[in-house]
């Protein structure tokens, strides 16, 4: 009972309305492309209107059997006598499309098409039908009742079904068939018409014929209408018909499109970066050609031995000389007397066309022929080529590349594949020019500035991304703090200003945040003028802005506290900035963790040190070997904070005391040449052991010997260095930083120092303004943020303000560095903080000192620090597993540190 039941639904109108349905709407869409394609045509050739005879005359059938089972389900009151009328008019597109379908195939296959006898003949009988069917549908146009029909019509119908199956469609078919065996048809033709049979024309015959049978081969009453058939052949035809376009369509059916479509290659990009990577280590020609022959094979899937790189060669008076391998001056020749002839017809094709592919030409050719293309395909054939590259440099042909016929059986090359093919041989010119040249040195220096600019956009992006990650963070919890100011006394207006300060205003009045909002409520109150600055909330370690405006009525200040936005941090320091292009370092500095570390290692805001800054940061995002020029006292700080952006692990130090006459720097570098002993085997080159990890420092680099310096300067300009007494190169991604207190430039000039070395570093130079000849007010500032970085606590701060008599000492008696001034300002809080007996309460940062980051983490830890083994680790081997020192740096017993040390094996 179930088969039976499901049976019967399957037999039902409704599952071939919902088989017809897709089927109509893809026809449609199908003859709505079509139609706007036509529109792009320069010329309509008569093939085009065959098609779209086909696809309505398919489309017209869907839309009798759609018109028939709407009338019998959803519209009974619907007028019969038209669907009699579509139904009929259906069954003359049906014998229209098959007669269009015989001449549009036989079409495909011909040049010029002239119709033939055989054809005509079906024309006439096809029109004789068709005449019939609609002599039927106007003279019997009111007969609703089947009995009362034209008693003829069953037989015609079933007539013409004969007729369009065997007689009408079936020569045609064999014909195309035998005629894409022959001599003469294009392979992209032939795959049309191999997928056009497949996945069409089988199908459709199939389809009709399975359809229209079984109303006589079947008596039965239960199939009599047989909607079975009708629903499964219609949803297998349109699988078949939307299957099929998308074939057939991307190899330039009906040259709808101008080449053959096919995804991109999303590995190219890849391939084609280990491809450049070859190309800038090869050597000669020989190289030269096998990295093409690897690149065609993993990229494009050619066989390496069917690909094939040629070069011309100018002597001095430009003609051609032959290469001397035997099995390429055949096919040299051939090119050669194909270019020397043809060369007005074909340069300025080959030039613009920038490359040739057999099938492609040969399948335009087939339906356009012009001289030209018959020209290009009889030279293809001649050298039996698939594809014939061009390489061309500063408009001359100075090379081109061949891969054989049949090189790739069944595949064809799409368009995307040809771009590549250009895309690969344009910087292929580039790479024969080099090395005919002998300008290899170019390439690899053009290569390793690009890894530098990549480096340092990448590290760009990555500030700017988390630079407005922090104002989206503020944005999510923004609050404004209000106080009121009046009779020498603050005020809080709302629970948001006592979050946002975290300090008691009218008693800590010694905290420089709390002295800036005295200063503008202050400067309000007997101006009435608005005032706004920035200031630094030591609690957080994060900036506010506070902006007062005078209370005319109430005779007082309304004082708001609120977190900066980007409008707010440029406001206050774009005016100091040498190059205002550079706002966005600006922001780097105020937002992101590379930002506060330049901060904390210089905490003045001044014009010099800000723009300073500002080109610390921007080197330090860098991958650029840089020459600093600063006090002793800061290089190691300067140094440290350039290799912890970095984001690297090893920072090696190399001190140089006095001018080298030995080579042991040299070998410590670059490595000796294992000839020359053991001991020089086992000894790893610092380039080798920093690779991709580390960091190298030397000071005093005008000590180096010239030829040191050389071979340092080969390796920053072009990224790889060779090995000490040999020529083996080695690649090595080491950052160099480099320090001297000397005119280099001069030492240049008197040849003590290396003119290659100076071009390298200069470009990239970092000078530190001087502390003797800084304005006060900018000394001022740096003195202040060093006082909030000594005390890690705001409670007697104000006890320790540096008086303006304190302040003009360090004016008076300049420090000569950032860490002299350190010192000094530490020694001045301490004995103010003796002298007022404060001293033991007074708690002074332990990373005071220094200026490496990952110290400054673990100082922060303090005590927690012994809990974390990977900082104590790191601090066994920062202090060279001294525990005195590590115990002296985080405040804790020594035996603590020795419980610790034990516990993670460290001892």
């Amino acid at each position: 009972m179930f088969f039976v039941k499901y049976l019967d639904i399957l037999n039902s109108l409704q599952f071939v309305f919902v088989a017809t349905v897709p089927a109509f709407v893809l026809k449609l869409c199908f003859f709505i492309i079509l139609l706007k394609r036509s529109a792009d045509f320069i010329r309509i050739e008569k093939y085009f209107y065959l098609l779209l005879a086909i696809v309505l005359g398919s489309m017209f059938s869907d839309f009798a059997w759609l018109t028939k089972i709407i009338s019998k389900l959803f519209l009974p009151a619907f007028d019969f006598r038209i669907v009699f009328l579509i139904i009929r008019l259906a069954w003359v597109l049906f014998i229209i499309q098959y007669q269009a379908l015989a001449l549009f195939i036989e079409n495909l296959v011909e040049q010029k098409y002239a119709l033939p006898l055989r054809q005509r003949f079906f024309c006439l009988i096809s029109g004789i039908f068709c005449v019939i069917f609609l002599m039927i549908a106007i003279f019997d146009y009111d007969c609703v009742d089947f009995k009362d029909r034209f008693y003829l019509e069953p037989f015609f119908q079933d007539l013409s079904v004969v007729y369009v199956l065997f007689p009408l469609i079936l020569p045609s078919v064999f014909l195309v068939l035998q005629r894409i065996k022959g001599e003469g048809i294009p392979s992209l033709l032939k795959k049309q018409i191999a997928i056009l049979m497949k996945g069409f024309i089988i199908p459709l015959l199939v389809a009709d014929f399975i359809q229209m049978c079984p109303f006589k081969l079947r008596p039965l009453e239960a199939f009599a209408h047989n909607y079975i058939a009708v629903g499964f052949t219609t949803i297998a035809l349109t699988l078949a018909i939307y299957f099929c376009a998308r074939k057939i369509f991307c190899l330039r059916f009906l040259n709808i499109k101008n080449y053959v479509q096919q995804p991109m290659n999303i590995n190219f990009i890849n391939d084609f970066k280990g491809a450049l990577e070859q190309l800038g280590s090869v050597a000669n020609f020989r190289e030269l050609n096998h990295v093409v022959q690897q690149f065609f094979k993993e990229t494009f899937f050619i066989m390496a031995g069917k690909t094939r790189l040629y070069l011309r060669q100018q002597d001095k008076h430009g003609s051609t000389n032959k290469l001397s391998q035997e099995e390429q001056e055949s096919v040299i020749a051939l090119v050669e007397a194909f270019l020397a002839t043809h060369a007005k017809v074909i340069e300025p094709i080959l030039k613009e066309e920038k490359i040739f592919i057999y099938d492609e030409i040969e399948f335009t050719h087939f339906y356009d022929m012009c001289e030209t293309s018959t020209i290009i395909l009889q030279f293809l054939r001649a050298i039996d080529a698939d594809i014939f590259l061009p390489i061309y440099e500063q408009g001359k042909l100075i090379g081109y590349v061949i891969v054989e016929r049949y090189s790739r059986p069944g595949n064809f090359y799409n368009s995307v594949e040809s771009d590549e093919f250009i895309v690969f041989g344009s910087y292929l010119g580039n790479i024969i020019n080099l090395l005919q040249n002998k300008r290899l040195d170019l390439l690899i220096e053009q290569e390793q500035y690009l890894r530098n600019e990549l480096y340092q956009k990448h590290q760009e992006v990555n500030q700017y991304k988390e630079s407005i990650r922090s104002f989206v963070r503020k944005s999510k919890v923004s609050q404004v703090g209000i106080l009121f100011y009046k009779n020498r006394h603050f005020v809080y207006g709302n629970q948001a200003a006592k979050e946002l300060i975290s300090l008691n205003v009218n008693t800590q009045q010694g905290h420089p945040m709390v002295q800036a909002l005295w200063r503008i409520a202050q400067h309000v109150e007997s101006f009435k003028s608005p005032q706004s600055a920035i200031v630094k909330d030591a609690a957080s370690e994060s900036n506010l802005v506070i902006s007062a405006v005078p209370h005319l009525v109430q005779n007082n200040v309304i004082v708001t506290v609120s977190l900066p936005d980007i409008s707010d941090t440029l406001r206050y320091y774009i005016d100091s900035l040498r190059d205002s292009s550079e706002w966005d370092y600006l922001l780097y500095l105020q937002t992101t963790q590379s930002g506060k570390l330049v901060n904390k290692l210089i905490p003045g805001a001044g014009p010099s040190f800000l723009n300073f800054k500002i080109e610390l940061l921007k080197l330090a995002l860098g991958n650029k070997a840089i020459l600093l020029t600063m006090a002793d006292q800061d290089l190691r700080s300067v140094a440290e904070i350039i290799h912890h952006i970095s984001l690297r692990e090893i920072l090696h130090t190399i001190t140089l005391q006095g001018p080298s006459h030995d080579f042991d720097t040299a070998i410590a570098l670059f490595g000796m040449n294992p000839i020359f002993g053991i001991e020089a085997r086992e000894r790893q080159a610092l380039l080798e052991k920093l690779h991709s990890v580390g960091t190298l420092f030397i000071k005093n680099i005008h000590f180096l010997d010239l030829e040191t310096q050389e071979s340092l300067a080969l390796f920053i300009r072009y990224g790889y260095y060779t090995i000490f007494k040999s020529d083996q190169k080695m690649v090595s991604d080491v950052r160099i930083i480099c320090s001297s207190n000397q005119n280099l430039s001069l030492l240049a000039q008197e040849g003590k120092f290396s003119k290659a070395l100076l071009n390298e570093l200069k470009a990239t130079s970092l000078s530190m303004p001087s502390l003797i000849a800084l304005p006060e007010d900018e000394l001022q500032q740096l003195t202040d943020g060093f006082i909030e970085q000594a005390l890690s606590s705001d409670v007697l701060q104000h006890m320790l303000t540096l008086t303006e008599k304190e302040k003009n000492s360090l004016v008076i008696n300049r420090p000569v560095s950032l860490q002299d001034l350190k010192m000094r300002v530490q020694q001045l809080l301490v004995k103010k903080s003796q002298k007022n007996l404060v001293y033991q309460e007074i708690p002074f940062n332990t990373d005071y000192d220094t200026s490496d980051p990952d110290l400054i983490a673990a100082a922060r830890l303090g005590k927690q620090a012994l809990k974390d083994s990977k900082t104590m680790i790191f601090l066994w081997n920062k202090f060279n597993k001294n525990q005195n020192k590590i115990s002296a740096f985080l405040g804790v017993n020594r035996s603590s540190v020795n419980r610790r040390c034990k516990e993670y094996n460290l001892l």
